[in-house]
C-alpha cells in the first residue's frame, strides 16, 4: 500500500501533462491533492475491512463478500442492471481479482487447504476450504469499498486501480509464500507442496525483515507473474537498492582510485587508515546549513549571479567547519553514508551543469539548490530511490521550465528567472531540516507553470492561425493566377477590355470563391468556365454558326460576369466603360472580323503581360528578436539539409547570434510554402525561415538542435552516474 501511493502522484502528473485539453490536466491535478488529503483514510478503511473478513471467516467459516464474475457484469450490463460508471468500476476489480487467482493458483490453493485444516479442528473441511480470508477477492473489495468514498472522477479511480494492481496485488503473492511458509514450518499440512514458490516481495517490506526471505530461495522470481509486471517490478528494486549500489560502485571506484576520495585526493573526509570519532550526522547538518546560508552560496541582490561551490570547495569548507584535520592529520571523519551522499549529490549537480538543455544561467541559479539537496539526501535516503519524492519534482519541474528561457539582459523583469529564483532564495531561507517545505514550494510553482504553459499555448495557437491564414491566402493567390494565365497563354492576342475585366475584377471573384469554397465547388467551376466563354467570345469567328451561338450566349455572359463583379463591389462606372469596350469587341467579332481589328478596343500581345497579385511573401515579426532570413539562391542537398528537413514541430533550437543566444520552438511548419515558423517559450512568432534558410544556419552552426529527453533531469543524471560509476570500475586501475 506504501507503493502504491508513493508511486500515485508520479502516475497522475504524467497522465496530467498527457492530456488533451486543460479541463481534463486539472481533473489530474485536482484528484492529486484531494487522494493526498484522503490517504490516511483509505489506508484506514482499506486495514478495517480486510481484517474484518479475516475475523468474520474464524468466526464463521465463511466470507461476506460477494465480488460478481465477469459473466455475470456482462449480464448485467446487458440488461441495464447498473450504469456504465459503476460498471466499469467493478470491471475493474474483477479484472484485478481475476488476474490475481489465476497468478496464484497454488499459493491459494495450499493456504485455503491450511485455513480449513485449521477451522475444521485438524482435518481439512473442503466446503470452508474453498475460501480464504485473505484471497484477491478479499483484497480488491476492501479497497473497492475504500475508495468508495473518494470525490474523484472514474478515469482517476481506474488509475488507482491499475496502480493498486500493480504495487499491491503484484506483491500480494508474497504474503501467501510467507503464510504457508510459516503454517507448513508450524506442522500445518506440512507436505501439501514440495517446494513453496517465492514471489516478488514489496520493496517497502524488504527493509523489514523481506531481504532473509528473498534469499531463502533463489527461485522466489520465478513467479508465473507476466514478464511486463516482473520488468516493472525488476525496476521498483532497481530503484529502491539504488543508493546502495551507488555505495558499492563508488567504493569499487575509490579503491581503484587508491582509496581517495571520489571527487578529490587532496581533501578527504575519510580517514587512511585508523579508527577515529566520526562525525555526527546532526553536527554536518548544522556545517552544512551554516554553508547554505553563507554570502557564498547566497544569491546577490544584483543581475550577476556569482557561480555555486564546486565540491572542492564545499569540501574544503567542511574541513574546516566540522575540524576534521589538524596540523595536517585527520582526526576525524564521515559516516560512510554521508559521505558517499556528497559524492552523489556533487555527481548531480556536476551532470546538471553540464546538460547542454539548461541555459547557462538557469545552470548557475538552479545549482545554488546543491546544499539543501544534500542535506535532504542525509535526512531521507527514499530521496534516490523515490522518483516522486517532493524534493527531486521540484528540481525536475525548475529544470523542466528552464528548457526554452532566453535571457534577454533584464532578469529583474523576467518572470520565469524572478519565479525560480524565488523558489530557490525560500529553500535557502527556509529550509532547515523539514522536506516538506519541498512538496509546498512544487505544488505552487507547478500550479504557477500550468498557467504560464497555458498563455504560451494560446499565443502559439494565435501565431500558427495567423500564419496559417496567410499561407492560406498566398497559396489561393497562386492557384488563381496559375488558372488564369494558363487560359490567357492558349491566346494570341486579347483586348485589352477584357485584360482590364480579368486583371482588375475576375481574379477576386475566383479567390473569394477560392477561399469560401474550394477548389472542388460548383462555384469555382463556373467562375473558371465563364472566363473560357468570355475569351472564345472575343476571338475571330468565320463560321456562321459560331457567331450565331456567340449572339445567343451573349446576354447570359454579361448577366453572369455582372453579378459576380457586383458581389466583390466593382466599381460601376469602371464595369459600364469595360462592358461598353466589350460590346464594340463583340460587333466586330459578329461582323465576321477579329475584335483585334477594333481601335477602341486595343489590343496586346498575351506574351507580355500575365495576371498576378502582389507580393504576398510571409514578414516577419517586427518586435522578435530576430529577423526573417532571406532564402539561399544555391541550396545544397546534404546532412544539414536533411536535419532540417526532419526538425518537429515541439522541438527546440538554439540560435547564435555574436555573443547571444536565443532558444525558439518549431511551431509550425509547411509542406507548401516551405516556412518554418519559430516561437519564443511564451508562444510568440520569433523567427521565420525556410528549409535551406535553416540548413545554411545548422551548416554555419548558428543553430543547434537542443536535445531533450523526457526524462526529468534527476533521473538522467543518475543514470548517467551509475553508466560513469560502471565504466569507472570496469577499467583497470592503471588504466
Amino acid at each position: 500500500m506504501s507503493g502504491l501511493f508513493e508511486n500515485l502522484d508520479d502516475a497522475l502528473y504524467e497522465m496530467a501533462n498527457k492530456s488533451e485539453s486543460n479541463a481534463l490536466q486539472n481533473i489530474y491535478f485536482d484528484s492529486m491533492r484531494e487522494l493526498r488529503k484522503q490517504r490516511s483514510g483509505i489506508d484506514r478503511r482499506f486495514n478495517q475491512e480486510v481484517l474484518r473478513a479475516y475475523d468474520s471467516y474464524w468466526q464463521t467459516g465463511e466470507i461476506t463478500i460477494q465480488q460478481p464474475t465477469l459473466d455475470e457484469l456482462s449480464l448485467e450490463s446487458e440488461m441495464s442492471l447498473v450504469d456504465d460508471e459503476d460498471l466499469e468500476d467493478s470491471l475493474a476489480v474483477t479484472n484485478m481479482v481475476s488476474k490475481s487467482e489465476s497468478r496464484y493458483t497454488r499459493e491459494l490453493y495450499a493456504m485455503s487447504q491450511r485455513f480449513g485444516y485449521l477451522i475444521g479442528g485438524g482435518s481439512v473441511d473442503e466446503t470452508l476450504a474453498q475460501h480464504t480470508p485473505l484471497a484477491p477477492g478479499v483484497i480488491c473489495n476492501a479497497f473497492q469499498i475504500s475508495m468508495a468514498g473518494v470525490p474523484v472522477e472514474l478515469p482517476v479511480k481506474l488509475v488507482v486501480y491499475k496502480l493498486f494492481d500493480r504495487h499491491v496485488m503484484h506483491y500480494i503473492g508474497g504474503l501467501y509464500d510467507e503464510i504457508n511458509l510459516l503454517l507448513g514450518r508450524a506442522g500445518v499440512i506440512p507436505k501439501l507442496t514440495p517446494k513453496v514458490r517465492r514471489n516478488p516481495v514489496s520493496p517497502s517490506l524488504r527493509g523489514e525483515g523481506g531481504e532473509s526471505y528473498l534469499a531463502s530461495d533463489s527461485s522466489y522470481m520465478s513467479s508465473s507473474a507476466p514478464a511486463s509486471t516482473a520488468s516493472a517490478a525488476t525496476e521498483e528494486v532497481i530503484q529502491a537498492e539504488l543508493f546502495s549500489n551507488l555505495q558499492q560502485l563508488l567504493n569499487l571506484r575509490r579503491a581503484s582510485a587508491g582509496g581517495s576520495s571520489l571527487l578529490t585526493s587532496s581533501l578527504m573526509l575519510t580517514p587512511p587508515a585508523g579508527n577515529v570519532p566520526v562525525v555526527d550526522t546532526g553536527e554536518l547538518l548544522g556545517a552544512l546549513s551554516a554553508i547554505q546560508q553563507s554570502n557564498v552560496v547566497m544569491l546577490p541582490q544584483g543581475r550577476r549571479v556569482n557561480r555555486p561551490l564546486t565540491p572542492d570547495e564545499m569540501r574544503a569548507q567542511l574541513v574546516t567547519d566540522l575540524q576534521i584535520a589538524r596540523d595536517g592529520q585527520v582526526v576525524r571523519s564521515l559516516g560512510d553514508a554521508d559521505n558517499d551522499t556528497i559524492d552523489v549529490i556533487s555527481m548531480i549537480f556536476e551532470f546538471i551543469l553540464d546538460d547542454y538543455s539548461l541555459p547557462d544561467a538557469m545552470k548557475a541559479l538552479i545549482s545554488r539548490l546543491q546544499i539543501p539537496m544534500l542535506k535532504v539526501a542525509i535526512i531521507d535516503k527514499t530521496f534516490f530511490s523515490q522518483k516522486v519524492h517532493p524534493a527531486r519534482r521540484l528540481l525536475n519541474s525548475l529544470a523542466q521550465a528552464a528548457v526554452g528561457w532566453n535571457d534577454t539582459g533584464d532578469r529583474a523583469n523576467d518572470t520565469l528567472y524572478k519565479k525560480i529564483e524565488q523558489v530557490v532564495k525560500r529553500v535557502l531561507n527556509e529550509f532547515h531540516d523539514d522536506p516538506g517545505l519541498f512538496a509546498e514550494l512544487e505544488e505552487d510553482f507547478s500550479s504557477w507553470w500550468q498557467k504560464e504553459q497555458r498563455g504560451a499555448q494560446i499565443a502559439e495557437q494565435r501565431t500558427n492561425q495567423i500564419t496559417k491564414g496567410k499561407e492560406q491566402l498566398k497559396s489561393a493567390k497562386q492557384i488563381v493566377s496559375e488558372e488564369l494565365n494558363k487560359r490567357l497563354r492558349t491566346q494570341n492576342v486579347i483586348p485589352e477590355a477584357v485584360m482590364s475585366i480579368l486583371e482588375d475584377g475576375w481574379k477576386d471573384v475566383l479567390l473569394l470563391i477560392y477561399l469560401r469554397e474550394g477548389s472542388e465547388s460548383k462555384g469555382w467551376s463556373e467562375a473558371l468556365d465563364i472566363v473560357d466563354r468570355l475569351l472564345w467570345s472575343v476571338q475571330p469567328k468565320s463560321e456562321y454558326g459560331e457567331r450565331q451561338q456567340l449572339l445567343r450566349g451573349i446576354p447570359e455572359l454579361l448577366r453572369n460576369i455582372r453579378e459576380r463583379l457586383n458581389s466583390i463591389s466593382f466599381d460601376q462606372h469602371k464595369m459600364a466603360k469595360l462592358f461598353k469596350e466589350l460590346q464594340n469587341c463583340h460587333i466586330g467579332v459578329l461582323r465576321g472580323g477579329d475584335s483585334s481589328q477594333m481601335h477602341t478596343a486595343g489590343t496586346m500581345p498575351v506574351n507580355q503581360y500575365e495576371i498576378h497579385f502582389p507580393d504576398s511573401k510571409l514578414v516577419a515579426d517586427p518586435n522578435s528578436q530576430l529577423h526573417d532570413m532571406a532564402e539561399d539562391t544555391i541550396s545544397e542537398n546534404d546532412d544539414f539539409t536533411q536535419q532540417a528537413v526532419d526538425l518537429e514541430t515541439g522541438e527546440w533550437l538554439e540560435i547564435i547570434d555574436g555573443s547571444s543566444k536565443v532558444r525558439v520552438k518549431l511551431s509550425w511548419k509547411s509542406n507548401v510554402t516551405d516556412t518554418y515558423i519559430f516561437v519564443n517559450r511564451k508562444g510568440m512568432k520569433a523567427m521565420e525561415l525556410t528549409t535551406f534558410g535553416l540548413a545554411k544556419r545548422l551548416r554555419e552552426g548558428t543553430a543547434k538542435k537542443v536535445e531533450l529527453s523526457a526524462k526529468p533531469i534527476m533521473d538522467r543524471a543518475l543514470d548517467a552516474m551509475l553508466d560513469a560509476l560502471k565504466k569507472t570500475t570496469s577499467t583497470p586501475a592503471s588504466a
